[in-house]
């Protein structure tokens, strides 16, 4: 269940709820007039969300995905830091 606070309990208390999210990394639902409106999250989950959109914006995203879990299960993968290691370097 996730934590769902008004934006002006994030106004008053923002260093308690970016020390909660970053402590559990639990995301929290900021409300604006009792509506949903944004959501707090730590800067790893951000990043992954943002990767896992990169990789999905290519249109054989579900081959490729299917291809690394294939080469996963044979023990053919490569840890993450060298797949981004590799990929930021120019060819």
């Amino acid at each position: 269940m996730y934590r769902i606070i008004a934006i002006s309990q994030l106004q008053t208390g923002a260093k308690k709820y970016v020390d909660m999210v970053k402590e559990t990394d639990e995301p929290i639902i900021i409300t604006q007039r009792g509506h949903p409106a944004a959501v707090l999250v730590g800067y790893e989950e951000f990043a992954g969300l943002q990767a896992t959109q990169e990789e999905m914006s290519h249109p054989d995203w579900k081959q490729r995905l299917a291809r690394a879990e294939t080469e996963s299960r044979l023990g053919r993968g490569k840890p993450l830091e060298s797949y981004l290691r590799d990929r930021k370097q120019p060819r």
